[in-house]
């Protein structure tokens, strides 16, 4: 069908090149890369109508059709994907595919002639991908992104500190530390820093020593800290994990000083978590998160906005499915999952605000890096609102010394 715009997605720039100049040649439109980063990139200059995608390509061809039938501009888009040469790898490849709704494969190696009669097929064919469901989308997030768990430990320690100050039992707390020690040698050395002034070795000595406010922060970012370091940075990274750590603990602290005199006791947990999204997305799908971070640099856009450009999800949902996975309160997901706009949810729209406001004033103040150097615009909930980014910024000084000295506890 000459005028169709085809997206060739092959590993191989010699094979990828030959594909698409042979289409040329019959009237095609077409243009070829690499993986499924560079796909996106394309796809949002030049639509096409139909993807050639070769299995084999980093992070594999099924994968990458499941993160693209996940945006909302591309799902609709027909995709043949082309097959091992070995026939029970390519049977499995099948199975694996028509699992997300793959439907068109071709056997490599393939002639033009057999690469023709498949795409006259697809185009004839009038039926529409179906849209995945909301829910679809959300089990997708989970699938895809194989969120990390949480320890049994961790779990319960964030379960023990979510109580209003007069229910923590802080000898449950000190016991259950006890029975992870990397976390317990970490919290340890936040405790003795210059800041906190805990002088002894015991942990019993030092929960009691501090207090349960303080403690609750403590133990809180150092368990959210073990994604953050386990996924520290090469030395060629373009994204600093340390930067986005030390954004995420100020932001924690700043929703502690919109939240002082709420009862509920997450608000440090949910700034801290905000963008754990950005963590998950820079380990399982590196090439599009490097991506993301060009389209950033070069346009001077949001992360947020370069995500939904790129990926059709964002950070804030990741972040929000982590939550429900980690089985944290409802009240954490939507907040992470909306921060970025408030407004736009009915539940938990005040605890978003409040995530919305706090992010905001660190990026004022500039305490750590969040991948962009832009300070979003003020949703018009979190205006309604009687807290105001001054109330942050002004205790600027004591923010920074809280966040060193959480910082001071990396290894």
């Amino acid at each position: 069908m000459a005028g169709l715009k085809v997206l060739v997605i092959e590993k191989n720039a010699k094979i990828g090149g030959l594909v698409a100049g042979q289409l040329r040649e019959k009237g095609y439109e077409t243009s070829d890369v690499r993986h499924g980063a560079g796909a996106a990139m394309a796809l949002r200059k030049d639509p096409a109508n139909l993807i050639l995608m070769d299995n084999q390509i980093p992070m594999g061809g099924i994968k990458t059709a499941r993160i693209l039938r996940l945006h909302p501009k591309y799902s609709q888009i027909p995709i043949i994907l082309s097959l091992p040469s070995n026939r029970d790898e390519a049977r499995q490849v099948i199975l694996e595919g028509q699992k997300c709704g793959l439907g068109n494969y071709l056997l490599k190696p393939f002639t033009m002639a057999a690469l023709q009669k498949k795409i006259d097929e697809v185009s004839k064919d009038a039926t529409p991908a179906e849209q995945p469901t909301f829910m679809q989308i959300r089990e997708e997030i989970r699938s895809l992104t194989n969120l990390p768990a949480m320890p049994e430990a961790h779990s319960k320690l964030l379960m023990l500190l979510g109580k209003p100050d007069n229910e923590v039992d802080m000898n449950q707390i000190s016991r259950t530390l006890e029975l992870d020690p990397a976390l317990s040698t970490r919290v340890m050395r936040v405790c003795r820093s210059a800041y906190f002034g805990f002088q002894g070795s015991l942990m019993k000595q030092a929960v009691a020593f501090l207090g349960v406010a303080e403690i609750r922060k403590i133990v809180q970012s150092a368990v959210i800290y073990r994604i953050f370091d386990e996924n520290k940075d090469g030395a060629e990274s373009q994204f600093s994990i340390s930067d986005l750590w030390k954004h995420s603990l100020a932001t924690g602290l700043a929703m502690e000083i919109i939240g002082k005199a709420d009862k509920k006791k997450t608000h440090f947990l949910l700034g801290v978590l905000h963008d754990i999204g950005k963590v998950v997305f820079k380990v399982r799908f590196p090439d599009h998160f490097s991506s993301v971070l060009e389209l950033v640099e070069k346009e001077n856009v949001s992360m947020l906005y370069a995500e939904q450009e790129l990926l059709g999800i964002t950070h804030a949902d990741c972040g929000g499915e982590l939550a429900v996975h980690w089985d944290l309160p409802g009240e954490v997901r939507t907040a992470i999952a909306s921060h970025h706009a408030p407004a736009q949810t009915t539940q938990h729209r005040r605890l978003a605000a409040m995530v919305h406001i706090a992010d905001i004033a660190v990026r004022t103040m500039e305490i750590g890096y969040a991948g962009d150097p832009l300070i979003p615009e003020m949703d018009p909930y979190a205006k309604r609102m009687q807290k105001s980014v001054d109330e942050i910024t002004d205790q600027q000084e004591e923010l920074e010394e809280q966040v060193e000295a959480m910082m001071g506890g990396e290894d």
